[in-house]
């Protein structure tokens, strides 16, 4: 799993490395690793009146799911993601009470931009949280992917469509009930969801998350992937 995991991050560091247009930092060193690409800035601030950091709990969690910019998306297999492991001692702990050894092990992969496939088991519309400002309108889709139609959510990664997304891709939620079974690719962010641990083994595999998620496209055999948008 170790080896796995190394390669994945060797991986990204290069490719992501290799496709950031940024500055160099102090000293002249340019930041490295997939974290090195990420604009955590919500392009839209103010959601319907709610700021990107929410109105409480974990504020740079928040700003990492309410994100709404684009990326260059690495293609990592399903396994790799799902072997991805994290220190225990951030579970229930908020990004910024984390040590600096545990925060330099989750920017590792998290704000990594990557594209995955595997067969999306079922969706779930969730309730009011403080990333949403918990408004009961505008609340975000809970989905989860496994690498094999027959696996149970015990063996999946979750995989969300936030509300500013929603707002973007107006025919997302309507393809969902079509969409539940069928092998579809996803794009988005790599996020680390530290605040369910007592799902995992249960109704999730790991606690990272491709949060937000922003293209889906669904498998017509072939090899020939057609995006939901159309």
């Amino acid at each position: 799993m170790r080896n796995r995991a190394f390669s994945f991050f060797l991986a990204l560091s290069l490719l992501v490395f290799a496709a950031c247009d940024i500055s160099t930092g102090p000293g002249g060193n340019a930041p490295t690793g997939p974290i090195a690409s990420a604009n955590i800035t919500p392009d839209d601030p103010s959601f319907h009146g709610c700021p990107g950091t929410g109105d409480g709990g974990d504020t740079i969690l928040n700003t990492f799911k309410n994100r709404t910019d684009e990326g260059n998306y690495v293609s990592v297999s399903l396994a790799d993601l799902l072997a991805l492991t994290w220190p225990q001692d951030t579970e229930r702990v908020s990004h910024g009470n984390w040590s600096d050894s545990e925060r330099a092990e989750i920017a590792k992969y998290e704000g990594a931009p990557v594209e995955t496939t595997g067969y999306l088991l079922d969706y779930k519309h969730e309730g009011t949280e403080s990333t949403n400002c918990h408004a009961s309108d505008y609340r975000d889709y809970h989905m989860w992917l496994a690498v094999n139609a027959s696996d149970s959510r015990a063996e999946s990664i979750v995989i969300e469509i936030t509300p500013r997304m929603q707002a973007q891709r107006p025919g997302w939620v309507d393809a969902l009930k079509d969409l539940k079974g069928q092998h579809v690719r996803i794009s988005g962010w790599l996020l680390f969801d530290q605040e369910h641990p007592e799902q995992l083994g249960k109704t999730r595999k790991t606690l990272w998350e491709i949060h937000p998620i922003m293209h889906i496209d669904l498998d017509q055999g072939g090899g020939n992937w057609v995006s939901v948008d159309n």
